[in-house]
């Protein structure tokens, strides 16, 4: 749980920032802070020499210097040998990529892949995935509410 010192100082910048904006944004209403950078910025008020940031996504040294897997570097080098052209896909993705992504959702050898009983489609995140999910559930299905966790990242 976040700090009332850290929730305060975060909301204070927040607050600071707003009122010194003019103009055209200056009618917007400030929204609730980011629940991620919260967690980041609780990260930075703990002393625990222990600690571990699992707010930002991305692994870091004892130096707080971003630390890039071995295997995520090896991942890299092989892109950049492919020379990508870089096209856009179609508009479902990659063929190739939903392919098998669909293969790691139900199985190599799934019936539901063999009788064509799926639609896989690439989406841009994690949170774009829910959201077109959820977009397709409620165009074509009955049920209309949906229910999502708090925090959703």
């Amino acid at each position: 749980m976040l700090s009332r010192n850290v929730l305060r100082a975060y909301n204070s910048a927040l607050t600071l920032s707003y009122r010194s904006s003019s103009g055209w944004w200056s009618a917007v209403e400030m929204g609730p802070p980011d629940a991620i950078l919260g967690v980041t910025e609780a990260f930075k008020a703990d002393s625990n020499s222990k600690k571990i940031n699992l707010g930002v996504g991305a692994y870091r040294d004892d130096q707080g210097k971003p630390f890039v897997l071995p295997s995520v570097r090896s991942a890299e080098r092989t892109l950049i040998d492919r020379n990508l052209d870089h096209e856009y896909t179609g508009i479902a993705g990659v063929p190739e990529f939903t392919a098998e992504a669909a293969k790691l959702a139900f199985g190599n050898d799934s019936s539901v892949i063999a009788n064509k009983q799926n639609a896989t489609v690439q989406t841009i995140s994690g949170t774009g995935a829910l959201r077109v999910g959820a977009a397709y559930l409620a165009a074509f299905h009955p049920v209309k509410v949906m229910y999502q966790p708090s925090p959703t990242w």
